[in-house]
């Protein structure tokens, strides 16, 4: 009778909140470490897609490699500021801080649902690492800008959505990655913040990645998708830095909306982002 009333107690419960970790939504970790979410009924992503997320949250993560020892990074700087719809996406100077002048570099681009690819022209830096479209000239050698010699991107992005560039050398013996988010979806509070990208078409998948929190410490982060609920832990790292995965689709849901919220000691940041078809088509000037 006790052990009746206790599943009784558990399965109103789970009606009652759609817990995620009572009711059945899903968390796991791979072998590469990737911890996810899935909302109850979901199917097990793919090892594909896991593999394409992992190499996500990788690409995104300043860290040193056999391609990049160093640990450099692109950055990216506003070139100017489109007041309207009309005039265009914003365009963006690139700098390669810290990467050799004596290489010949091209320019790889990966979109969200595409594979990467790069361009065929030839890529230079200058001494301050900006990016350009032809060895500098002695007058360019530190400047900071260039206009018509320097390399500009104009990414058309939608909400929340990253583009990702790599400039690799012709010798192949250095890559160096980078990531830009024109339309960010970020929350702040008491110095931590929580982002959410886009990471599959149709926001079918979502990188959630704080920052701002303790180092070496777990971030509980609960989720919200169209009246289901789920729960997962963010382990940081000794920067304070964590991402996972969440797979927003709802069961019978075409649409939807996610809420996630990062519980940390002293903040709360919470952001919300639609998924479903048509998302990702929907793009932001």
């Amino acid at each position: 009778m006790v052990r009746f009333i206790r599943f009784l107690a558990l399965f109103l419960l789970c009606v009652f909140l759609h817990s995620a970790s009572l009711c059945g939504a899903q968390s796991s970790k791979n072998t590469e470490g990737l911890t996810y979410s899935s909302f109850h009924g979901q199917p097990v992503p793919s090892h594909g897609v896991l593999f394409d997320l992992i190499r996500q949250i990788r690409w995104d993560t300043p860290r040193a490699g056999d391609l990049d020892p160093q640990g450099l990074r692109l950055r990216f700087e506003k070139i100017d500021d489109q007041a309207t719809p009309a005039a265009g996406p914003a365009r963006y100077r690139v700098f390669a801080d810290g990467a050799p002048e004596n290489k010949v570099y091209t320019l790889g681009i990966w979109l969200v649902g595409k594979e990467l690819s790069y361009g065929t022209q030839d890529i230079y830096t200058n001494s301050q690492g900006l990016v350009m479209i032809h060895r500098p000239t002695d007058a360019q050698e530190t400047s900071f800008k260039a206009p018509g010699d320097e390399l500009d991107v104009m990414p058309e992005a939608g909400t929340a959505e990253p583009i990702r560039y790599i400039l690799s050398s012709k010798d192949q013996q250095l890559s160096i990655e980078g990531t830009l988010v024109p339309h960010p979806v970020i929350a702040r509070d008491q110095g931590c913040s929580l982002e959410v990208r886009i990471a599959e078409p149709n926001a079918s998948a979502v990188l959630l990645i704080a920052d701002g929190f303790p180092g070496q410490t777990k971030i509980p982060l609960v989720l919200e998708s169209e009246g289901e609920n789920a729960s997962l832990t963010m382990m940081t790292d000794s920067g304070g830095h964590a991402a996972v995965v969440d797979f927003p689709s709802v069961l019978g849901k075409a649409q939807g909306t996610l809420k996630a919220t990062a519980e940390g000691s002293n903040c709360l940041p919470s952001i919300r982002l639609p998924w479903g078809a048509g998302i990702l088509a929907k793009k932001t000037q």
